[in-house]
């Protein structure tokens, strides 16, 4: 195994464990992972990126579920928007690719680590002054639904064309709109996240054909690879839940974040 596969392996691992508590599945930092450590096409570090995530939601979803931290009646009205969302995104993702090159997913991927970074720091800001109690799942359906929806129809676009779960999304929705504790909006995600995921893993594979290509990239490896993302990613979520504050992780996830987007940057800009 070459020293960047093992690289990348760990930092799949690491990535998993530290930041599913945050409701995120990874695939930000995944596709870039992939891109510039392994050297994968777009379409493929897209494919094998929401292949992750589908193990991370899954492990994460348990241990949030089994804590309580998971309003499945909020999550249900999301849940139909976002799966035409990310069916729609996939196709919109495969078409850029052929007409207008993977540089186009690039800079959407660019542009949206820029809008993470300010809307988590914005978040910190709103959790050290934030004193109301978080609105409760009937308020939301009777007076933020429709809002809700066309929220999540967003997060599954953006999840389908980037290879990502949407758990950034879908945790700040949850956490600006319904001022809602983070472990509550990140459990409520991952319900959403585990019922797009299979949808969008399908429509990529029917879409770009990639599937093949991945098997013959990864081999039996994927499977080792996915139980290990499982495994972390349910113990991340477990560990955090009961110790560590989620604003603690929130600095390490944004100094990932920083490292990402300077390497899109450099891609971008030829640097």
């Amino acid at each position: 195994m070459e020293i960047t596969t093992l690289i990348a392996i760990i930092l799949i691992f690491l990535i998993a464990f530290m930041f599913s508590p945050l409701g995120l599945g990874g695939g930000v930092f995944y596709v870039p992972i992939f891109l510039y450590l392994l050297n994968w096409e777009i379409q493929l570090a897209i494919l094998g990126s929401i292949l992750l995530v589908l193990t991370v939601s899954i492990g994460s979803r348990m241990a949030h579920s089994k804590g309580g931290y998971a309003v499945r009646e909020v999550a249900n009205i999301g849940i139909p928007p976002a799966l035409i969302g990310v069916i729609l995104g996939a196709i919109m993702s495969a078409k850029i690719i052929d007409y207008v090159g993977d540089m186009a997913i690039k800079l959407a991927a660019t542009i949206l680590l820029i809008w993470v970074i300010i809307r988590t720091f914005g978040q910190l800001i709103i959790d050290e002054q934030a004193q109301e109690e978080p609105i409760s799942s009937e308020q939301i359906k009777s007076n933020f639904s429709a809002k809700y929806r066309i929220l999540c129809f967003v997060g599954g676009v953006t999840s389908g064309s980037l290879g990502i779960g949407g758990g950034m999304l879908f945790v700040t929705f949850h956490r600006t709109l319904f001022n809602w504790k983070p472990h509550y909006a990140a459990g409520t995600s991952y319900i959403i996240e585990t019922w797009i995921v299979p949808v969008g893993i399908i429509s990529h594979l029917i879409i770009d054909k990639t599937g093949p290509e991945l098997i013959d990239t990864v081999g039996i490896w994927l499977i080792f690879i996915g139980l290990g993302v499982f495994l972390a990613s349910w113990l991340g979520a477990k560990t955090a839940i009961k110790i560590v504050p989620q604003n603690i992780l929130t600095y390490p996830f944004l100094m990932a974040i920083v490292v990402s987007l300077i390497r899109y940057f450099i891609d971008i800009f030829n640097i």
